[in-house]
């Protein structure tokens, strides 16, 4: 196997971290590989807009990972998904060196958005896999052989590069509903 990129880099040390239980850790590390991912989506747009812009696309895979429901278009007072992330997470560490007190991390499974958007840690897995999964990841891999179960399906993490089409197939059979991630 080749040597790791950094997108795999800072998405296997991000799910290190939450394992750990570091929420925040784990989202320093997700950040730049987030980054570098939506660039190669949308090599033409601003950080703020092409990360936006991914969270966007992504945002039923992501709740579905999350929550074991789909959510598409939240918005509160406001604030988007992707608004949230983006601003209450990826800029406030990257300037402040912490998350911001309007998102926070949760270990007991609760979710509550508003002023404050209360995410359970489920988020931090899930977005760490629509990033694995973009087709722009296909080449990536990590080294070891771990593993996730996801809608009573056991992956390989390296077998979820680029297989965003094949997840999307397998959770909406899960969800019995062929047309679950249709736009």
């Amino acid at each position: 196997m080749s040597t790791p990129s950094s997108v795999s880099r800072r998405l296997a040390d991000c799910l290190q971290a939450h394992a750990c239980g570091d929420y925040e850790g784990a989202l320093v590390h997700f950040f730049p590989a987030l980054d570098k991912v939506a660039k190669r989506r949308r090599p033409k747009e601003g950080v703020g807009a092409r990360i936006r812009s991914f969270l966007s696309d992504e945002e039923a895979l992501i709740s579905a990972i999350a929550t074991g429901n789909v959510f598409r278009n939240i918005q509160v007072d406001g604030v988007t998904f992707p608004d949230a992330i983006y601003r209450f997470g990826r800029t406030s560490i990257a300037h402040e060196g912490e998350l911001d007190r309007r998102l926070t991390i949760s270990k007991d499974g609760s979710l509550s958005i508003g002023e404050i958007w209360a995410l359970p840690s489920s988020y931090i897995t899930a977005l760490c896999i629509a990033v694995m999964v973009a087709p722009e990841c296909a080449d990536e891999k990590i080294e070891g052989d771990a593993t996730i179960t996801l809608f009573g399906s056991t992956w390989r993490l390296n077998e979820l590069w680029g297989a965003h089409e094949r997840l999307k197939g397998s959770i909406a059979t899960a969800f019995r509903n062929s047309n679950l991630f249709a736009k």
